[in-house]
């Protein structure tokens, strides 16, 4: 019995190291499951604190381009009234100044940008450059006169100088709203970059809160089944400890009884050694009586 207590106290103790260790681990991969589910809830609220700036400026984006689409309304009116002006003091003056020698302004103002272009983009000989700066100083003679010769006319003219002020007037509102829609088209343009940044911010830190979420349950599977072995483990200490009382409760029960038989054996001798008349000890008269002869 002795061999065999000596194995269930070995075992017991390799297994209650086993249960300890368990606990240990169950512990750690908790603690660390807490902190990275402490780390994706704050990354998460990143994300969303973020996401709502955005949703901020993606709001203010659609309200600029809206007023922008309202703006562009307002311009094509006004634009329309430009083009209506315009049409209308060219057969005005068509009318007051019916010359056929009359050049097309609009076609040599067209003209001088095209040449001029050529001029900047293009290498040419001496004599061709000499050439066209000419024609390029000519035309700017042609559309000076006759810029001078209406200027002239619409001094003579009220008429004409009614319909060129409404021009003026219109261009001048069409210009206004078409500076207005530049400025709010660029401040669209701005909230519209910071949106896209700031989604793609948080596409960034949702990656990062979707790597912690992982580690978490990575973390808590393996902390649930140290779990699970440190409540067997337990459970197979506990029993270990029942049989390892009952057995060591068996052996003492043994030993007494054995003693007992001893004591009596001893005591039986003594006895008949008292019927022979010979001497007692002390120790003689106390097993006796511990045997309960005397």
């Amino acid at each position: 019995m002795a061999e065999l207590l000596g194995d269930l106290e070995a075992r017991y103790e390799k297994r209650k190291r086993e249960m300890d260790l368990h606990r240990m681990l169950r512990d750690k991969h908790n603690k660390e499951a807490r902190e990275w589910a402490n780390r994706r809830d704050e990354l998460n609220k990143q994300v969303r604190d973020i996401v709502n700036e955005a949703k901020e400026h993606k709001a203010k984006r659609d309200e600029l381009n809206q007023k922008v689409k309202e703006l562009k309304e307002k311009r094509k009116e006004w634009n329309d009234k430009v083009q209506e002006l315009s049409n209308k003091l060219r057969e005005e003056r068509k009318r007051l100044m019916p010359r056929k020698d009359m050049p097309n302004v609009a076609r040599l103002k067209k003209k001088l940008r095209e040449l001029e272009f050529k001029q900047q983009t293009t290498v040419l000989p001496p004599d061709k450059e000499r050439e066209l700066v000419e024609i390029i100083d000519s035309l700017y003679k042609q559309i000076a006169e006759y810029e001078k010769m209406m200027e002239d006319e619409m001094k003579k003219n009220d008429e004409l100088k009614k319909i060129q002020d409404e021009l003026n007037a219109a261009k001048e509102e069409a210009e206004k709203y078409h500076k207005e829609i530049e400025e709010l088209v660029k401040e669209a343009q701005e909230h519209h970059n910071k949106m896209l940044e700031l989604f793609e911010k948080a596409d960034e830190i949702r990656k990062e809160a979707d790597e912690a979420h992982r580690l978490y349950l990575e973390n808590k599977k393996t902390a649930d089944e140290e779990h699970e072995k440190f409540v067997q483990a337990a459970r197979d200490v506990r029993d270990f400890e029942k049989i390892i009382t009952g057995l060591k409760q068996k052996q003492a029960t043994s030993k007494k009884k054995k003693e007992k038989v001893e004591v009596k054996k001893k005591a039986e001798d003594i006895y008949e050694k008292f019927k022979r008349g010979e001497p007692l000890t002390t120790e003689d008269i106390l097993i006796l009586q511990k045997a309960g002869l005397l």
